[in-house]
């Protein structure tokens, strides 16, 4: 149960991220802070950049879940 509550926020940050992710996707436009949209179709290789570094901020997210749920038990268990 204290991993759990301890995780909610990498748990929040991971829906979150996937969610913009999505969105990004859907659209072909990323909402960057204050206003700021960036377009695949004025910069793609910049647009591919920053859609590449959420996949890899996903997945680190990922690892930080995968671990406590799965990796450390069995190590505890063997």
């Amino acid at each position: 149960m204290q991993v759990l509550t301890m995780l909610l926020p990498v748990f929040l940050a991971f829906a979150l991220m996937s969610f913009k992710l999505f969105n990004s996707l859907q659209k072909m436009e990323i909402q960057m802070g204050m206003g700021v949209v960036l377009l695949r179709y004025e910069s793609p290789s910049l647009f591919w950049f920053v859609i590449a570094f959420q996949c890899l901020l996903i997945g680190a997210l990922l690892a930080l879940i995968y671990v406590p749920f799965f990796v450390l038990p069995n190590q505890i268990m063997s």
